[in-house]
């Protein structure tokens, strides 16, 4: 029996993630059973992320939102897990009874934080209202004149306000002029801005490195030459290549480019560049950009598209570079080397031949799990999706450790 364990991050007022809520699965019967139950789902979801993933694994330092539906907080499911790690988030469905307030109050008195999903003002329940750390206000079920009247009525002081389903910069600036305190949706995966900070003041180094590496036939003396002309980035080339086992350390830039061949050099300059973007902002986007890279590039091994696997890494690897640059895709990659099949393939366009590998990575990490099973039969990939984005996910890490070194 698979699970599917997506994380999808929840920020704070500055943009700096604070927790992830871990999105779940059955996936027995041909990868999805609609018909699955929130208590199952939930038992099958901690079962695997605490003995077969490992939760520090997927929360790092931070906590997990998990969703609680009544049978499992009346059987002290909660009460097993760590405190410190998890939000107990009741459902918005649950209808509350003498037994299930009792419940809640022990994990209260206990010290666990509660929140309360998917609220809007018509929320019957009060006495899960007065209980609850966190309220989750959905601002796509919810007015613009009912998200103010939410936090104006049910704020003490003692509660926190979540705004769920952010999708754009406005709604986001909006919510935070308003008080919410916390904010989960994909408002950072799209441009914050029209306007913004131009090409030009990065590194043109990185940008020539880029464009040549990325040619039908790349010169491999203008690729050194571009490296050696940049303290910083020759840093960078022999501090990955000087990493590997090799029975001598390798102090050439032109020594170091010939070792690693022209498909490491495209990984690790556009792991780079992506760095070098990604300065200054929450480290958040730029791993999800490096998760995407990896997923693609996993999913692309086990399905026809093997061959391809580095240009779908990159079109992961670039997917946030709009949000990095804070410019409109279409100016970016003006000025950046990049095939049409790739910017296609980064919006979602289905005439690019990538499309459906990056598909089937968006609709994961967003828990699309019915367009998702669309897709892997479209892809003819059954295999074990859960333990190949764990991978992504362990790797990713370990390459962000990297770069922020």
């Amino acid at each position: 029996m698979d699970v599917f364990v997506a994380r999808q991050p929840i920020f704070d007022r500055n943009k700096a993630v604070v927790a992830y809520e871990l999105l779940y699965r059955d996936s027995a019967a041909n990868f999805f059973n609609s018909e699955i139950g929130a208590t199952k789902a939930t038992s099958i979801l901690l079962s695997n992320s605490y003995f077969n993933f490992g939760i520090e694994m997927l929360l790092e330092d931070k906590r997990a939102f998990i969703n609680f539906d009544k049978v499992l907080i009346k059987n002290e499911v909660p009460l097993l897990l760590d405190k410190s790690k998890i939000v107990v988030e009741i459902l918005e469905d649950v209808i509350p009874d003498k037994n299930f307030m009792t419940k809640l109050k022990e994990l209260k008195n206990s010290g666990y934080t509660l929140a309360l999903d998917d609220f809007t003002i018509d929320y019957p329940y009060k006495e899960i209202i007065e209980i609850v750390d966190i309220i989750k206000v959905d601002f796509m079920l919810s007015s613009k004149e009912d998200i103010k009247k939410i936090i104006k009525k049910y704020s003490n002081g003692n509660k926190k306000f979540l705004a769920e389903k952010i999708e754009n910069v406005d709604e986001f600036n909006n919510a935070v002029s308003l008080g919410y305190d916390y904010f989960q949706g994909y408002f950072f995966s799209k441009p914050i801005m029209v306007q913004g900070k131009k090409i030009e003041s990065l590194e043109i180094s990185y940008i020539k490195l880029t464009n040549e590496i990325n040619k039908e036939e790349p010169n491999y003396k203008i690729i050194a030459s571009i490296i050696e002309s940049d303290l910083d980035m020759s840093y960078k080339l022999l501090k990955i290549v000087n990493s590997y086992s090799l029975s001598s350390k390798v102090n050439s830039i032109p020594h170091a480019v010939s070792l690693m061949g022209i498909s490491e050099l495209r990984k690790w300059a556009s792991l780079v560049l992506i760095g070098e973007l990604s300065f200054g902002k929450p480290t958040e986007i730029l791993r999800l950009s490096i998760l995407r890279s990896k997923f693609a590039e996993l999913l692309a091994e086990k399905s026809s598209y093997k061959s391809k696997k580095h240009e779908l890494a990159l079109v992961g690897l670039f997917s946030m570079i709009d949000v990095l640059l804070q410019k409109p895709l279409d100016a970016i990659f003006s000025q950046l080397h990049v095939s049409d099949e790739i910017k296609l393939a980064i919006k979602l366009d289905s005439r690019s031949e990538f499309y459906p590998i990056y598909k089937l990575v968006m609709d994961y990490e967003m828990g699309n799990w019915e367009e998702m099973d669309k897709d892997l039969k479209l892809l003819n990939i059954y295999r074990n999706i859960p333990d190949i984005y764990i991978q992504a996910v362990k790797t990713t890490d370990d390459i962000v450790k990297f770069i922020k070194e």
